[in-house]
């Protein structure tokens, strides 16, 4: 996929730098012709014609770059998938009612993506209450998605190589707990990539 949409690209790039030349070529020619006499008028029509339709070819090949390029950011952004979230008691057991819940443990996978660039990345995970307050060590700890400043619970730095990877994160509950339906939010790269809810009573 990566391989198609680079060929892809080059060969749009190649066709509008061919399509600005003859646009070079057709202003050149309007403006010798501006200057000669009446009876080239219908000529004058036609190069301005073809220009005007190589304006318009080189628009739709702009909009078809930029959709390609849209089509490529999105087959590169990580995915995290099978999200599961463990609440622990104090002797490491899995915790039944809310009152006893003092740790969590957060899994998920990222999934395999030949296409997403390999290296260091930062994962962002929140973890909302019921009433969509955010469980956070401290207010600076942020980052920003879609223009605005989120507070995260935790950040992970992982290293991507295109391969699946599982990850499991923790977090020690130091706040009130209450019974109800919380949600955790998987961040990278400034995008979304998982979300999964989970019961407490």
């Amino acid at each position: 996929v990566k391989s198609s949409n680079a060929t892809e690209i080059r060969r749009l790039k190649n066709e509008l730098a061919s399509l600005r030349k003859v646009m070079i070529s057709y202003i050149n020619q309007i403006d010798s012709l501006n200057r000669l006499t009446a009876q080239q008028k219908q000529v004058i029509a036609e190069v301005t014609q073809k220009y005007n339709d190589a304006s318009r070819q080189i628009s739709n090949l702009s909009e078809e770059k930029s959709q390609l390029n849209k089509k490529v950011t999105l087959a590169a952004q990580l995915d995290a998938t099978n999200i599961w979230v463990e609440p622990k008691n104090k002797r490491d057991k899995r915790a039944k009612k809310v009152k006893d819940v003092v740790k969590f443990n957060i899994g998920f996978t990222i999934v395999k993506n030949i296409t997403a660039e390999a290296g260091e990345r930062t994962l962002y995970i929140r973890i909302t209450k019921p009433d969509n307050d955010v469980l956070t060590k401290s207010s600076s700890n942020t980052f920003t998605y879609e223009n605005r400043t989120l507070n995260y619970s935790i950040k992970k730095y992982i290293e991507y190589n295109g391969e699946e990877q599982q990850i499991v994160v923790y977090w020690n509950v130091e706040e009130f707990l209450y019974a109800g339906n919380y949600r955790v939010d998987i961040f990278a790269d400034g995008t979304l990539i998982g979300s999964q809810r989970f019961a407490l009573e």
